[in-house]
């Protein structure tokens, strides 16, 4: 029988073969958002997974309540000495890792450069992190260094590198390799290279400090103790402030529960829809039922014809995920950069299947209710029932058309504020020059000790047009800041940026002024909002700049990518003759995917193969526009596939209500009904549900929007709730109409006459 019920179910699924597919790319979507939220929220927490956990305390230096202070290494060692009498042995600390050049000393002697991750720490910030280090046994010494499990493999392969030396930075004397420690849990940011906070001990690098409590030592009595210090320093009289990690949990806990409701309910949708189809065309599949039910099939065997293609599409929605997968996989590895941590991909199918088994599950316990209905009622009964109603459907319609709306709502907002704040850059570069704009920035010590004969390879090249430099990018996250003292004794900050003074001509800047040398001291040039602020103020060809005077060379319109926003008052550009960022432009006749593969080559001759090259295209210089823009795109990828089952689940209800109450149609026509009221008869509860979820969406989406960008204009504007209301009433007027509009043409004789 279990054969005969697949067969029907294949042939049931055939005869609506193009929802069925689009159904299940849809569920498998579904389970691909689902999937991966709770892969990545398991990784975030495995990070939190601490032994202890209730009793970690985080430390930090406080003055006036407002301004907050790293602490130097010395600093921490004698916060250490005044904890000890109340039982807290150790501190832990660690700085903010960040980026720098090391090189490698093999058993041979010979140096390979790498550029790594790196952090300051003492020994007990491994213990702190529950790590364990192979080799250490002592505190670090000045010139120790610990590595992580993965760059050890990296630079040493199966050999064993406690005991080897490397060097770091303008640093003349060798680092000694004492450990080997694991690398860091999934959901923090790697580290290579673990150096001692001794090395520079005076040096601000610990922003806070953490402790274990002891079990017999109460954390509020700890608290009140510890901030009634008074912490002396050189810059002032500074408090200590607490907090328990776990006081956090909650606000992290309500984060992932939102993030992983999103990421649910594109499968939600995706099982409304589904289960709602089914379930109405079993209950319209009337005949074969009487038939079956004449024949002696009792509920078990009609539960089999629907619970089979339940199973069905469960199944085939799990292997089209499974396919999707592998095609997301491909595309983030090509999209994403070499260092990006990516999900394991066997854990991410193992958590599909999970999936899969729930949403089965839910599917066929779901395909129970209509036996339990069937079985409550005679067989007629229950069939002239399921014509009359249809509340479960209709309230799963409006569920999916609110899921749809916040999706779109949402992607609207999103993209009229980030055309507010950062999309609405100074660009003078049309995007076919911005695309022929080549950047190489200068990343480590070998570039920088051979960019200048890379230039002059470069400037020979007969396709290069122009070359300029600057020191900052032009990311909309990684810019500078330079303080104005207003005459008024208020203080404006202005955006910084230096480097060639050809940088205008270079980016199409207008610029009115004199050009003058790159290393030619207090010399600026502002921007012309700057100057409109100036000139308010009494300018006189100077202007003061973080306390220094500076003699103004020229007025920029903007800097290149420039958003201007109320808290700055301008830009600011100081001539310089260093280089961290070398932009070069080639003519259009040229491919620049071929000039950027001979750069490379030729950068390859100066720089070892262990050191990253990175060139990439102006467009592609915003990692977080770039970031910006992936989600986006899944975004609308989500809203594509939310609107898709609206599609579906609104069409697939109105044909089926069409097609069963063609005879009603006709006896209404008979009766003397217009046009109008056959359209209200099937369009009046439709229009019912779009009011009602519009106002709905409408709500959650400004509440959602005001509690995250508030004190942006896009939130509170009106043009994304009429843009939503138009472009969800042409979704459904083309849906429903034309299924609508065949009905009110209906022949009441043919009907008739065909027994419909």
């Amino acid at each position: 029988m279990i054969w005969h019920y697949l067969k029907v179910a294949v042939r049931q699924m055939w005869k609506y073969k193009s929802h069925q597919v689009i159904s299940a790319l849809c569920l498998a979507v579904g389970i691909i958002c689902f999937s991966y939220m709770w892969m990545i929220i398991a990784a975030v927490n495995q990070a939190y997974e601490l032994p202890d956990y209730e009793r970690r305390v985080t430390l930090y230096m406080v003055k006036d309540n407002q301004v907050t202070r790293s602490l130097t290494g010395n600093e921490v060692l004698r916060l250490q000495e005044n904890l000890l009498p109340m039982g807290v042995k150790n501190v832990s600390a660690s700085s903010y890792p960040y980026d720098g050049e090391v090189e490698v000393i093999d058993s041979e002697g010979r140096m390979t450069p790498y550029l790594v991750s790196l952090a300051y720490v003492n020994a007990y910030n491994f213990a702190y992190l529950d790590k364990t280090v192979q080799g250490l046994t002592r505190e670090l010494e000045p010139y120790d260094v610990v590595l992580s499990a993965s760059f050890a493999r990296k630079a040493f392969g199966r050999e064993n590198p406690v005991g080897q030396s490397l060097r770091f930075g303008d640093e003349a004397t060798s680092f000694k390799i004492v450990g080997v420690a694991d690398d860091v849990r999934p959901g923090t940011k790697p580290v290579d290279c673990y150096f001692s906070m001794s090395l520079n001990p005076d040096v601000r690098l610990f922003s806070q400090v953490h402790v274990i409590l002891p079990e017999n030592l109460d954390y509020e009595a700890f608290r009140q103790h510890v901030e009634q210090w008074v912490w002396q320093s050189d810059d002032g009289q500074y408090t200590i402030q607490l907090r328990r990690i776990s006081d956090g949990d909650m606000d992290r806990k309500l984060a992932q529960g939102l993030a992983l409701l999103i990421a649910s309910l594109i499968l939600l949708s995706g099982m409304i829809n589904f289960l709602k189809f089914v379930i109405q065309t079993f209950f319209n599949r009337q005949r074969e039922l009487v038939l079956r039910k004449c024949m002696g099939s009792g509920l078990k065997g009609l539960y089999g014809l629907l619970a089979s293609e339940v199973f069905l599409m469960m199944t085939l929605a799990f292997f089209l995920s499974l396919f999707l997968t592998e095609v997301v996989f491909a595309l983030l590895k090509d999209r994403l950069p070499a260092d990006f941590p990516i999900l394991p991909i066997g854990e991410v199918y193992l958590i599909q299947c999970g999936v899969y088994v729930g949403i089965l599950v839910v599917g066929l316990l779901a395909a129970c209710f209509p036996m339990v209905r069937l079985k409550r009622s005679t067989l007629y009964a229950f069939l002239q029932s399921t014509r009359r109603k249809h509340t479960f459907r209709n309230w799963m319609i409006a569920v999916q058309l609110f899921i749809s709306m916040f999706f779109l709502g949402g992607l609207i907002v999103i993209n009229m504020l980030w055309d507010e704040v950062v999309f609405d850059g100074y660009l003078p570069l049309s995007r076919a020059e911005q695309s022929r704009v080549v950047v190489l920035p200068v990343n480590s010590r070998y570039m920088e000790r051979n960019i200048g004969a890379v230039l002059d390879e470069v400037r020979r090249m007969p396709e290069v047009e122009r070359v300029t430099y600057t020191n900052i990018s032009s990311s909309i996250t990684d810019f500078s800041l330079i303080d104005y003292p207003r005459r008024d004794g208020g203080k404006s900050f202005a955006v910084m940026q230096n480097g060639s003074p050809d940088y205008f001509a270079f980016f199409n800047i207008p610029m009115e002024g004199k050009l003058v040398s790159p290393d030619a001291g207090h010399q600026v040039y502002v921007s012309r909002r700057f100057k409109q602020l100036l000139d308010e103020e009494g300018y006189d060809g100077t202007v003061c700049l973080g306390d220094v005077d500076y003699q103004v060379a020229g007025v920029h319109e903007a800097l290149f990518a420039e958003v201007e926003q109320k808290n700055y008052v301008g830009s600011v550009f100081f001539p310089s003759a260093t280089a961290k960022i070398y932009y070069i432009l080639v003519d259009e006749h040229t491919s620049v995917r071929e000039f950027q593969e001979r750069l490379l080559q030729l950068c390859r001759k100066f720089i070892p193969e262990t050191l990253p090259v990175d060139i990439h295209l102006l467009p592609d210089d915003d990692e977080t526009k770039a970031a910006i823009g992936m989600m986006q795109m899944a975004l609308t990828a989500l809203v594509v596939v939310s609107l898709l089952l609206v599609v579906l689940s609104i069409y697939s209800s109105i044909s089926l209500d069409t097609q069963g109450r063609r005879k009603e149609v006709a006896i209404r026509k008979i009766n003397g009904a217009r046009p109008v009221n056959i359209f209200f008869l099937f369009a009046k509860v439709y229009l019912y549900i779009f009011a009602v979820t519009y106002v709905l969406a409408c709500c959650l989406i400004y509440i959602v929007g005001i509690h995250i960008a508030g004190q942006f204009g896009s939130v509170r504007s009106w043009q994304w709730p009429v843009l939503l209301f138009v472009l969800i009433t042409l979704l459904l007027a083309a849906v429903s109409g034309y299924k609508i509009w065949q009905v009110m043409r209906l022949n009441p004789a043919e009907v008739i006459k065909n027994n419909e």
